[in-house]
Order: C-alpha cells, then sequence, then structure tokens
C-alpha cells in the first residue's frame, strides 16, 4: 500500500470524523434531553457514520465495499432523512397534525425499507459494483446510484416546503430567520447532491464526495441550535416572569377555553369559583365588544362576581396566534381593594365621617346644580336648615358619645323622611341642612310632621332614661328669599334664630323683610 493511499483518508476522512465527534459533544452537552437537541445529535451522528464507513471500507479490499456500502453507508444516509423530517417537523410546531399512531416512526419508514432491501436487491438504493480509479474505490455511476441521488433530492424538497410553511405561519421573527438559515443548508446539500454527486471525476476526488455537503449541513445545524437554545433560554426567562407575576396572565382562545394560568390567574379563578378551564363568563361588556372588533384591549375595567363578593378588574391583553388559530393573552390586575379605597376616599370627601350624610362642601355642589335647573323652569326649592334644642347640655350632662348617638338618630331620621330629588346634609356640630325640590308650603311642613314624629319614635337612651330629641327649624324658598344659595342660607338661618328665641322645638319660615 503506497503512502498516498495510506495517508489521504487521513485528511480527507478521518479530519471531518474529529470535527463531526466535537460537534456532536458540544450539541448534546447543551441539552440531552429536549428531542430538538438529540434529533441534531442523531443526524451528526450518521453524517459522521457515513464518513467513517468510507474510512474503514477505503482501507479494504475492494469486493468488500457493496456489503459494506450497502449495510452501512446506505443505512446511515437514509436514516438522515428521517432525522430530517422529524427535527423540520418538530421546529415548525406541526407534529399535532400528524396521528399519533404514526408520529413519529412514519419518519423511519424508508431506514426500515432499506434494511429489509439489504435481504432482497442492495442495487436499489445504492451501487453494487465498484472499481479502481486511482487511489480510491469509486462506485460506478449507473442507475441504482443516480436513483439514489434523485431521491435523496425529493426528500429535501420536502425538507424546504416543511420549512417554507413555518416561515409562511409563524409570527416570529427570530424563528424565520432560523427556518431560513435552514433553507440554506438544505440548498448547500442539494448543489453538493445534483452537482458534485452527479459527476464523475475519475478519481480525483475521493467517493461520495457529495458526502462533504453534510459537513457544511451540520455546521448549519449546530448554528442553528445556538440560536434555538438563545430562544429557548429567552422563553425560561419569560416562563419565569410568567410564573413569579403578581398579576394574572391567561392565554386563551376566542371562545374562552384557557389553554394557560399562570398561578396568580389560578389563584383568581379559585375565588370566582371558576373551574374546568372557561372564562366565557369573564368575556363580556366592553371586553367582549373588543374581542369581537379585535381592538385593542387596554385598560378594560371588568366587575366579576365571586364567592366572596364582586371583584373588580382591570385588562389589558393582546392577540396572537397559537396552532394557527386566533388566541389572546390577557393581563388580570385585581384592583377590588384599590377600589374599595378609591370609593372610600371619594365617600370621605364628600361626606360626614360620623353621621355618613353629605358633608357641607357636597351640599351646596348639589344645591348649586338645583339652583341652575331652577331658573329656566320655574322650579321653587325650600332650604331648610335646623339644629338639635339644648345638644350642650345633652353632651354636659351624659358625655360626647350619649351626643354622637343623638347625632346618628337625628341622621336616621332624615334618611327616613327624604324622597325623591331631596337631599340632606350636616352643616357640623349640631347644625343639620336639607334641601326640597318642587316645594310647596305645604310639602315642607308635612316632611317637617314626617321628621319630627320619627325623632319623638326614637327618643335617646341615656342615664337609664329616654330623652326626647327635640328640633328648631327654619326655612326659605327660592326665589323669594334668594336666587343664591349663600342668600337662602343666610335666610334659613334667620328664621332659625327667631325659633330659638321664641322657645324653641318649632319651626319658621323666612319673611321677605329678612
Amino acid at each position: 500500500m503506497s503512502l498516498a493511499v495510506s495517508v489521504a483518508p487521513l485528511v480527507t476522512h478521518f479530519v471531518p470524523i474529529v470535527y463531526f465527534v466535537y460537534i456532536l459533544m458540544d450539541v448534546l452537552s447543551r441539552s440531552r434531553k429536549r428531542t430538538e437537541y438529540l434529533l441534531v445529535g442523531g443526524i451528526i451522528a450518521c453524517c459522521l457514520s457515513m464518513f467513517l464507513e468510507e474510512f474503514v471500507r477505503h482501507y479494504l479490499p475492494i469486493e468488500y465495499s457493496p456489503i459494506i456500502t450497502a449495510a452501512w453507508f446506505s443505512v446511515s444516509g437514509i436514516t438522515i432523512v428521517g432525522l430530517g423530517l422529524h427535527l423540520f417537523v418538530k421546529l415548525t410546531n406541526i407534529e399535532h397534525r400528524f396521528p399519533k399512531f404514526i408520529y413519529p416512526w412514519l419518519f423511519y419508514l424508508p431506514t426500515a425499507l432499506v434494511i429489509l432491501n439489504l435481504f432482497l436487491n442492495d442495487e436499489m438504493v445504492s451501487g453494487s459494483a465498484f472499481q479502481q480509479a486511482g487511489i480510491w474505490k469509486m462506485p460506478e455511476y449507473n442507475t441504482a446510484y443516480y436513483a439514489a441521488m434523485f431521491g435523496s433530492n425529493v426528500f429535501n424538497a420536502v425538507y424546504i416546503f416543511i420549512l417554507w410553511r413555518g416561515i409562511v405561519h409563524t409570527g416570529q421573527k427570530e424563528l424565520r430567520e432560523i427556518y431560513k438559515q435552514l433553507i440554506y443548508g438544505v440548498l448547500i446539500t442539494v448543489f453538493f447532491n445534483l452537482v458534485i454527486g452527479t459527476i464523475d471525476f475519475k478519481g480525483y476526488l475521493p467517493p461520495y464526495p457529495y458526502i462533504y455537503g453534510t459537513w457544511v449541513w451540520c455546521v448549519f445545524l449546530r448554528h442553528t441550535m445556538k440560536k434555538y437554545e438563545f430562544l429557548n433560554h429567552v422563553e425560561i426567562r419569560f416562563e419565569k416572569l410568567f410564573n413569579m407575576s403578581p398579576a394574572a396572565i391567561v392565554l386563551t382562545d376566542l371562545a374562552g377555553h384557557v389553554r394557560e394560568a399562570n398561578p396568580a390567574a389560578r389563584k383568581l379563578f379559585a375565588a370566582l369559583n371558576i373551574r374546568h378551564g372557561n372564562i366565557s363568563n369573564m368575556l363580556q361588556g366592553e371586553l367582549l365588544h373588543r374581542i369581537r372588533n379585535q381592538t385593542a384591549i387596554q385598560d378594560v375595567a371588568l366587575s366579576v362576581h365571586g364567592g366572596a363578593g364582586p371583584v373588580e378588574l382591570v385588562i389589558d391583553g393582546d392577540y396572537v396566534s397559537v396552532d394557527y388559530r386566533p388566541h389572546l393573552i390577557l393581563i388580570m390586575r385585581d384592583v377590588t381593594a384599590q377600589m374599595a379605597d378609591r370609593r372610600e376616599l371619594e365617600f370621605m370627601a364628600y361626606h360626614d365621617m360620623l353621621t355618613k350624610l353629605p358633608n357641607r362642601k357636597h351640599f351646596f355642589e348639589q344645591l348649586g346644580k338645583a339652583l341652575a335647573e331652577a331658573g329656566p323652569s320655574g322650579e321653587r326649592l325650600a332650604v331648610m336648615i335646623f339644629d338639635l334644642d339644648r345638644f350642650k347640655a345633652i353632651n354636659d350632662r351624659f358625655g360626647h358619645s350619649a351626643g354622637d348617638r343623638a347625632l346618628l338618630q337625628v341622621a336616621d331620621s332624615i334618611r327616613a323622611m327624604l324622597s325623591g330629588d331631596d337631599f340632606a346634609a350636616r352643616l357640623g356640630g349640631d347644625e343639620f341642612i336639607i334641601f326640597f325640590r318642587s316645594a310647596s308650603e305645604d310639602r315642607v311642613v308635612r316632611k317637617i310632621g314626617e321628621l319630627r314624629a320619627h325623632l319623638a319614635g326614637n327618643p335617646l337612651a341615656a342615664g337609664g332614661e329616654s330623652h326626647p330629641i327635640h328640633i328648631s327649624i327654619g326655612v326659605s324658598f327660592y326665589p323669594e328669599h334668594g336666587r343664591d344659595s349663600d342668600t337662602l342660607l343666610n335666610n334659613a338661618d334667620k328664621a332659625l334664630y327667631r325659633v330659638k328665641h321664641g322657645g324653641r322645638n318649632h319651626y319658621a319660615f323666612a319673611s321677605e323683610a329678612e
């Protein structure tokens, strides 16, 4: 055996073998659990196997070439086809379209047929005739050889179709770039098969020179896996954020069937008694309207009744495609506590904290609106101000807690006699004020009677005794006694002053002289 025969395969085959071992270890070291990495590793291993077969065959007598090529080289080559189909179907996320009883076994049917063919007629998949050409044992470029080249490119066309379909249907720019890169790798393999693999170089190149295209393809695959691994790391990071988020995040179809829900969402669903992963009852009102019209979902308020009462939600969302069907990502923030705090602050700004009646500010805002409406319509209004008789004596004798109880009973009596658009407030201390709309003297007198009757029926319990609550009242009318709130209040107050100095526990209407 000449030096060239001995040394040449070390360069042409052993160097690629070493490289394949390196990238195989690199790919498997990144992940030995994910199917995508195992498939890429399998492809690299088969490419390594083909180069190893050629390296071994070179040093064996030529009569061993047919059997070793059929049993080793061809099986490795056709297995790459199945692994490639399996990989691209997995990467483009279309495996769910295959029936479970054939996925993924269908992709490895060609390998099974080649192995079966070994016992029948190996010329169907590879040449059986070899001849010495220079330092190489070359296969004959016959019909069987060209049939194998044609068959491999049919599968390459299927690869391109799967990847192109992935480009068309994916919504992620990063995935489109990965699919494009894989297509470039397949096209390089096609070039090696159709050009390098079909030209008889008369022994100037090693046998089956097209297999060097698999070397380039494996470089593309490894680079792709690095990009894919980066996407997986991003996905893992977002998955952690998804699970850690205090806001409820759900992925649901347009009918409300939940596909994914983070822990905060599952907790919310439990509070709302939502089971079986269906939130269709929540897709209502403004939210439902926006979903149907595919408009932006931003700061949509939604009130949902749960086991412990209504839950106030603010919802943001967006539309995504999952398995080629429209879905929603919804972020639901429970703002029940914040809304309650807000309502309480608003209530405190406009109400008296002891009696819970509107305060002075709120009263005069409402009276101003009523006067503005009464001007054009000619409606008559009445403003009634009153206070408790001898309220200081109640505080001094029985304490401020008794005085507070007296004020609360007055507030209850006011609520009992109010009707329609009447509006009452606590001015401060023991002073209260009411305005009546569409007010005649008879109606005001009737209301005063109702108020005093209710107070008489609910005396103050203090010191082991019942003490009747008496009030003194002054009333002014719009427009006779004033056309603005200050004038009306001033005249009603003057009428009250007259009652106080006239013996208390009575009422008086303002006079025009006042």
